[in-house]
């Protein structure tokens, strides 16, 4: 008795001493603090509840909560914009998995936990099994320091300590079950719920002690359950009254803690806003240590304190030189100067600092949407005046650039070269040639790329720097810097070893070489692991990627990486989960040598062990997209996109057809998945693109035809990415036929409102109007219009809407006419007729906002068309009927009327660019030739270079009608000049090969027009 008193004393002793030893990692200044966590989000964020508990005797709750509670609160949280990742480490766990592996795969969890959450979502379950308790010899010394591992505790307790005791997690709940459920389970089965360690009841009785005391009572809940049958099939125990308070306090618990950090906010998100705040997030990570670039970071900085700068400063390197590191610092440090005005030249409003990062953001690599970003970060447009398509964007974007009177403003770029490979992104169309004296840009580029070329061969050439390779000082501290985080380091011979690679001058070759010695485990070969680092980027790369396939989750590692190289803007986290999870069936036929033994059972998704182990391994080339923490992944570098295509799908031994077979596969993949994700923002993301990737005409145009996918891409001023698809399949004439069968289908659907057919007639009117199919366009108008008069009532606002689209649509025709004629008035008429209609109706709308805004461009588009009304009745004798329905000076009255108006409607909105074209229509309305013609054009011309410089599609339009003026009265010279002048935009603003173009040089070279240029060429002018 007392051998057995002494034993408890030595084990009491003993667990006491382990919970000194905590005691001492306690982050005191949290104790009992009162945690008020709130996060300010956009967009969906990943929630993430690790969940912790020994695992033999937590089977049952473990399914309850697998089947139950986690699939309640993930619907829960998709209504919140919450993405839910449960993380149960537990399952899934290889049997070969070393004990550091496991060590790390539980630790590091929990630090993603902290990374994504800032407090972990965290759950224990504890009862009477305390787990595996490492020793000494058990813990790799890494690992003791990283997580200030306290010897005596099981791995189930450090979780607890890393995740929830030391900091007093607000976010952790501990569920213990009472031990009186023992008396009901049968004999044969209790071992499953006890603990053969003799110390395991005394760390039992500490831990549920010392859990009660560290937090309140409403976070460490006891709970009854008894047993209910041995499952045969399984040979496992089932319990019973777990879906009372067990499953109610879980759901409940974190559904109040989820709500209260992350509060639903039903404002409508601002996507630019959204944009900004992600690649903030990337300047701040990218910026953090930047080594050996002293030079070019003083260069840089030198260049935009400059004056009167009117070419670019592009910073020319190859992949992994560290562009982007530069250029995030440079982006950080031009805010920071720009917040204490130590920027020279920002007046009174001080300078405005735009940085992108392409590829940093979904959507990032769009030369539109990053434009329309500038554009509303400068205040040169709202919602309403945002240009509809990259072209009219371009145009703006240029006229602001060149303009004096934009605000000092410094544009920080990138990778510009890796745009989306469209026509204004590779020429630099959207820069102007000059770029205005308080405009500062900074772009980053791989030289000889085509932006690159564009820019070299313009008059007015960019400012060049290099990133010249790393000097060997700036190496050194790269290596000692990343490895001293790991408390790791080479000795002289070592670092003069990995210094000698010809690649290590290159700071991304460096930094994955660092990665690579850091997770090699034998300390005594690492001179020769370094000595079989391969040279050369991609090498290395290669190199890297066979290790990850040997050591972390082979063929699921394999196909992550082949799935985001497929992906179009990166996957979530939940969604390889679940593509993962299909082991049996996740690899191309001609792959499927490199993959492991799948699972037998058919599983939702992927277990977190395996994910965990496949993440471990790439997690430092995959970059979650900001700090929204959506939890979208995608490559952190696009060397390592190259290197898996070099690798996975251009392989030697690959011909072009079996090139085309695998990216099909992957593609088809995708495709597959998405067609069924509920997610319509995600799935309208990547399924069309997967769509049009295979060539799937037909499953591309059922997809959109889906409506809930339209309403995502319809864009009421323009559809371009709706319209982009149906070209892929099929173009518009295919479009058409397809919306006016659904729309037919539509009609006969019995649950379907006439508000809702009528609505959709008039958007699909609009999509075939922005298509360029006229004729179609008013075939669909005619039901919307019906439905409209005949069942809703003929609303004001939906009927305006109505005659907008109707007056539009007969406009658009007048554009195929290429002179001025009489036959015109066949569609002037009904333009007319209805934009006097919808004026008259707008009218009796509310005199704010967007009514105001959309009444005002009613009035101008009806005043251009009243003078054209004027211009094509030659004779109101010959076309009576003409008359009768409109004479010429009833024209010219009414046009002068609605153009006044708005005019007046535009000086109340500040909207100086819709003032100008205003006053430039009402100069058209004037008698021609005239001086007050001429009054207004040089009016609209002055509003027009203050609102937009030179450089754009309105300074175009001014220009050649104030050369038709001079030409009418026969000022030749004048003309030349201002036909010259409208020339020279029309090159910078649509480009050499544009009809506009082409139509402003062959006027230059009418005989009259070359003889003046002569004169002119000769100083006679």
């Amino acid at each position: 008795m007392g051998c057995g008193a002494s034993h408890n004393y030595s084990y009491e002793s003993l667990v006491e001493n382990a919970w000194l030893q905590v005691e001492g990692t306690v982050d005191k200044s949290a104790a009992r603090k009162k945690n008020n966590l709130v996060v300010k989000r956009s967009g969906w964020k990943t929630i993430r509840i690790f969940v912790s508990s020994t695992f033999k005797d937590f089977k049952a709750e473990r399914e309850m909560l697998v089947k139950q509670v986690f699939p309640d609160l993930r619907l829960w949280c998709e209504t919140r914009r919450l993405h839910l990742v449960d993380c149960d480490l537990r399952w899934g766990v290889p049997k070969d998995t070393t004990t550091e592996t496991t060590l790390r795969t539980c630790l590091s969890e929990i630090d993603r936990c902290h990374q994504d959450n800032i407090m972990p979502f965290f759950l224990n379950m504890t009862s009477e099994r305390c787990g595996w308790v490492p020793a000494v010899d058990d813990v790799p010394q890494a690992i003791v320091d990283e997580y200030r591992w306290i010897f005596g505790l099981s791995i189930t307790e450090m979780e607890i300590m890393h995740a929830a005791y030391r900091r007093d997690n607000p976010n952790s709940l501990f569920m213990i079950r009472n031990a009186s459920f023992m008396d009901t389970v049968p004999d044969r089965y209790k071992t499953e719920f006890l603990d053969d360690n003799p110390i395991a009841p005394h760390k039992l009785k500490m831990l549920k002690t010392m859990l009660q005391n560290r937090f309140p009572e409403d976070r460490v809940i006891y709970y009854d359950c008894e047993f209910d049958y041995i499952d045969k099939e399984k040979d496992k125990v089932q319990l019973k009254g777990l879906d009372g308070l067990f499953t109610q306090k879980v759901l409940e618990f974190f559904k109040d803690k989820i709500s209260r950090q992350y509060p639903l906010d039903d404002t409508p998100a601002d996507p630019y806003q959204r944009q900004r705040e992600a690649h903030e997030s990337f300047m701040k990570n990218r910026a953090e240590v930047v080594l050996g670039r002293d030079q070019v970071l003083r260069e840089v900085q030198d260049h935009i304190a400059g004056i009167a700068i009117e070419a670019p400063l592009v910073l020319v390197a190859g992949p992994g030189s560290g562009k982007s590191a530069v250029m995030a610092r440079t982006a950080n440090d031009t805010v920071t100067n720009a917040l204490n005005k130590t920027i020279p030249g920002g007046g009174d409003r001080g300078w405005h600092i735009f940085f992108h990062f392409v590829g940093a953001t979904p959507g990032s690599t769009d030369l539109e949407l990053m434009l329309k970003r500038l554009l509303k970060e400068l205040g040169v447009v709202n919602d309403s005046t945002m240009p509809k398509d990259l072209e009219s964007t371009v145009q703006l974007t240029t006229a602001v650039l060149s303009n004096p009177n934009t605000r000092p403003t410094v544009i920080i770029l990138d990778a510009v070269n890796q745009f989306e490979e469209v026509p204004a992104a590779m020429n630099m169309s959207w820069l102007p040639g000059k770029l205005a004296p308080q405009v500062r840009c900074v772009f980053s580029m791989i030289g000889e790329t085509p932006p690159h070329k564009a820019l070299k061969t313009r008059s007015t050439r960019p400012v060049e720097t290099s990133l010249e390779p790393l000097d060997e000082q700036a190496r050194q501290e790269i290596v000692r810097t990343m490895l001293s985080k790991y408390n790791k380091r080479l000795d002289h011979l070592q670092m003069n070893s990995l210094l000698s690679k010809e690649s290590s001058a290159n700071p991304l070759w460096l930094s994955i070489a660092c990665e690579e010695l850091r997770v090699y485990g034998v300390f005594e070969k690492v001179s020769r692991k370094i000595e079989s680092l391969a040279d050369g980027l991609l090498n290395l790369l290669t190199q890297v990627l066979e290790r990850f396939e040997e050591e972390n989750g082979g063929h699921l590692l394999v196909a992550t990486l082949c799935l985001l190289e497929c992906s179009n803007t990166g996957l979530l986290e939940t969604e390889l989960l679940k593509i993962l999870a299909d082991e049996d069936n996740l690899m191309p036929k001609d792959m499927r040598k490199k993959q492991g033994k799948g699972s037998s059972e058919k599983l939702e998704k992927l277990p977190m062990a395996k994910w965990a182990m496949v993440y471990r391994g790439l997690r430092t080339f995959l970059r979650p997209f900001g700090e929204s923490g959506e939890g979208r992944l995608d490559f952190y570098h696009r060397s390592l996109s190259k290197a898996v295509r070099s690798k996975y799908f251009l392989t030697d031994e690959a011909d072009e057809d079996m090139v085309r077979d695998r990216y099909n596969w992957w593609h088809s993949k995708l495709a597959n998945f998405f067609q069924h994700v509920a997610n319509i923002d995600r799935r309208v993301e990547e399924y069309p693109y997967q769509l049009t990737r295979i060539g799937d005409h037909g499953r591309l145009a059922a997809c959109l035809l889906d409506w809930d996918v339209f309403d995502i891409l319809y864009n009421e001023d323009y559809s371009s990415q709706l319209l982009a698809y149906w070209r892929a399949a099929g173009g518009a004439e295919e479009m058409e036929v397809k919306y006016k069968s659904a729309l037919k289908e539509l009609e006969n659907t019995e649950d379907v409102s006439k508000e809702t057919l009528g609505l959709r007639y008039l958007q699909v009117s609009r999509v075939m109007t922005q298509g360029g199919r006229h004729d179609g366009a008013e075939e669909m108008l005619a039901p919307a219009v019906r439905i409209e008069q005949d069942d809703l009532g003929a609303r004001p606002e939906m009927m305006a809407q109505v005659y907008e689209l109707t007056a539009t649509i007969f406009t658009e025709k007048l554009k195929l006419y290429d002179f001025v004629s009489p036959q015109q008035l066949r569609e002037l008429r009904p333009a007319i007729d209805n934009g006097t209609k919808a004026v008259e109706l707008r009218e009796t709308l509310p005199k704010e906002g967007k009514n105001k805004f959309k009444l005002a461009k009613t009035r101008m588009q009806l005043a251009f068309n009243l003078e054209s009304w004027q211009a094509c009745l030659l004779d109101e004798r010959q076309y009576p009927e003409a008359a009768d329905f409109l004479s010429k000076a009833k024209a010219s009255e009414d046009g002068n009327k609605h153009i006044d108006q708005a005019m007046e409607t535009f000086k109340q909105l500040r909207d100086d660019g819709h003032l100008a074209e205003a006053i430039m229509t009402k100069a058209i309305l004037a008698d021609r030739g005239s001086q007050v013609q001429l009054k207004l054009y040089e009016e609209a011309l002055a509003l027009c270079l203050q609102t937009y410089g030179e450089n754009h599609i309105l300074t175009s339009r001014l220009y050649i009608n104030i050369g038709i003026y001079y030409e009418d009265r026969g000022q030749y010279r004048d003309s030349y000049m201002h036909f010259k002048k409208w020339y020279e935009t029309c090159l910078v603003v649509f480009g050499p090969d544009h009809p506009k173009t082409k139509r402003a040089a062959g006027t230059l070279e009418e005989p009259l027009y070359r003889r003046v240029r002569q004169l002119d060429e000769q100083g006679r002018l």
